[in-house]
């Protein structure tokens, strides 16, 4: 799919009125992607589906009138048949040129019904999906013979130790070569989103520090009878954000993490789409917007854990006693506490006088801040040995409490001017206006006082839903902000959020899935002359019939109605994050108006970068 359309495409396009003849151009394909045969038709009807949210991304309907009448027949030594494949491009009239132009759609398998031949008006049906169906079962894809593996990790024969950790990229490529026969793929790396280079600038750091970020975190076993689509969605779906389909140009498969497309160009503006436009339906799915999302993930399986509450705290060092842990710190050993008091930044544990080793944070790799360990609560860590310069480094990576849990709310960012008042046995509140933050109590003079939240801050979120691990996605524009519709819930729970192994993947969900239930439902459709060019996540502009402004825009699926010569498109509203605000605002008003939440996770140096020299921070 070419992603520059050219003068010559848009004129086409606009010929609607004055041309209403398709052709199709199907090339006929055999097993190994050969091209054994050329139909060139004439196109009488047919529809065309592309779905960005699909596993079987496109689905097509054709009835066609074959030119060569000898192969127009569905039999079995003809171009038609069950075990051929199709490459297919649809052709529009230049009346400029008297020449057709040919866009691609795709590589397509007939489907449950291979077609219908009609001899009455010498055409022919097709039905056809895209090679996703040649994986789910629908045509071969099914697992035979005996079940098969994929070990989370290999053990040392003699020592018992964990000696390799298995990836999950590797894993699909195994499945795409040796049960699917797919060599031409291009899988990029699934893992902890802290470890992408587009999501953090330290992310080699990270990779070195965290040596699971990419590894299967448990076994998988797959049964006599799966689909291998089934498998390929079971590894793909072992982090959020993530997506299969087979590339429209090459057929090459694909698995990559779903564009944000926020440095993608335009692809088509305002002014074409205005002039292609045939109607508009504008729609929020009231029922589905949600603007906060609680994951309860699995429960930590921790290797030993203190039963008789011996962990006490001094000197910033949290010493326990743990029955049965006898051989030092071993590599990867799960440890659960319950933590006597708030920790001090940069706290330490020591269990059995092994030492005093540091406790890191999983998400950056650095020493935990203050008040992230709270008293009374339980709390794993994992053990990591790394051996620098000739010796043993110790450190205890904080997973989290025994029981994944994490919130991401969806915010304008902007301080509330309001105060609510807690204990810690009650949820009840009075609200008070603009009260000044010198007005606060101070914190923690006896376990029963009141104490003030600024509503709709992160400490807020904490008490309210008892969840330390509160993740705020700030939208200036949205209008589904807790601001301004309250806090609407969503609770993920069981299932697939069961093999959540993290608070940090943890996290990474809940801002996937509140990404869905606040973006995905303010959506607009429009139906145009026919753009047989477009794609799923492409950006464009688009002033709404009921707006005077233009917005942005991201395709998330296509429809193409040949016998009407139109294409209906549904969109969703693209919202600049709160880094673009800063880059086009300037710094010194956006700090006037955010709270401190908002700017907390940006250093005085990342916020200098981030708006270049246009004002002084």
């Amino acid at each position: 799919m070419a992603d520059i359309i050219t003068h010559e495409d848009l004129l086409i396009t606009l010929q609607r009125s004055a041309n209403p003849n398709l052709r199709l151009n199907i090339e006929i394909l055999d097993s190994k992607q050969r091209i054994i045969g050329t139909l060139n038709c004439g196109l009488q009807s047919g529809s065309m589906s592309i779905n960005g949210e699909s596993d079987v991304r496109r689905t097509a309907t054709f009835t066609i009138q074959p030119t060569l009448k000898e192969k127009i027949k569905i039999t079995y030594n003809s171009l038609l048949w069950l075990n051929k494949d199709m490459r297919i491009s649809v052709g529009l009239y230049n009346f400029r040129t008297k020449q057709y132009k040919y866009y691609p759609l795709g590589y397509y398998v007939y489907t449950d019904t291979s077609g219908t031949y009609d001899a009455t008006t010498d055409s022919i049906t097709i039905n056809c999906a895209d090679f996703m169906k040649k994986l789910d079962g629908t045509k071969n894809g099914q697992l035979g013979g005996l079940a098969i593996q994929f070990p989370s990790y290999k053990k040392d024969e003699e020592s018992g130790k964990v000696e390799d950790k298995f990836i999950i990229r590797n894993a699909i490529i195994r499945i795409l070569e040796d049960l699917a026969h797919i060599t031409n793929y291009r899988i990029d790396d699934i893992g902890d989103i802290n470890a992408m280079p587009d999501y953090n600038e330290s992310w080699e750091e990270y990779r070195q520090a965290n040596e699971s970020w990419n590894t299967i975190p448990f076994d998988q076993e797959f049964s006599s009878g799966c689909s291998i689509l089934s498998m390929l969605t079971t590894f793909r779906d072992l982090y959020p954000n993530y997506e299969m389909f087979f590339d429209i140009d090459s057929n090459a498969f694909i698995c990559q993490m779903k564009p944000s497309c926020y440095e993608d160009d335009i692809f088509l503006d305002n002014g074409f789409l205005q002039r292609a436009l045939l109607s508009e339906s504008t729609s929020v799915d009231m029922i589905s917007v949600r603007n906060i999302c609680e994951i309860w993930g699995q429960a930590i399986n921790v290797n030993y854990y203190d039963h008789r509450d011996t962990c006490t705290y001094e000197d910033n060092i949290y010493t326990a006693s743990i029955e049965g842990y006898e051989e030092g710190y071993c590599n990867r050993d799960c440890i659960g506490l319950k933590i006597p008091k708030n920790n001090q930044a940069n706290p330490m544990i020591n269990i059995n006088k092994f030492g005093a080793i540091e406790i890191y944070s999983e998400s950056n790799n650095k020493p935990i801040d203050a008040d992230v360990l709270k008293a009374n609560k339980i709390y794993a860590f994992k053990i990591i040995k790394e051996h620098v310069n000739d010796q043993d480094i110790v450190k205890a990576y904080f997973l989290g409490e025994k029981i994944v849990h994490a919130i991401n709310v969806l915010s304008n960012g902007k301080k509330s001017g309001q105060f609510i008042i807690l204990d810690d046995d009650s949820k009840n509140s009075n609200l008070e206006e603009n009260t000044e933050e010198s007005d606060s109590p101070d914190s923690n003079t006896n376990e029963n006082v009141e104490k003030k939240y600024e509503l709709y801050s992160k400490e807020y979120f904490q008490k309210i839903y008892s969840c330390d691990h509160v993740d705020i996605t700030i939208i200036p524009d949205s209008p589904f902000t807790v601001e301004k519709l309250g806090e609407i819930l969503e609770v993920k729970t069981g299932s697939e959020y069961d093999t959540i192994s993290s608070n940090d993947i943890a996290i990474s969900t809940a801002r996937w899935e509140n990404w869905k239930n606040s973006r995905l439902t303010d959506s607009i459709t429009i139906t145009t002359a026919l753009l047989p060019f477009l794609d799923v996540n492409k950006k464009v502009s688009y002033k709404r019939s009921d707006s005077d402004q233009i917005h942005q825009y991201i395709i998330s699926s296509i429809s193409h109605d040949f016998a009407g010569y139109t294409s209906t498109i549904t969109m969703y509203r693209f919202y600049p994050l709160y880094e673009t605000l800063l880059k086009d605002t300037g710094t010194h008003k956006v700090l006037s108006e955010y709270s401190h939440g908002a700017l907390s996770k940006y250093t005085h140096g990342e916020l200098t970068t981030i708006i270049g020299k246009k004002e002084d921070v």
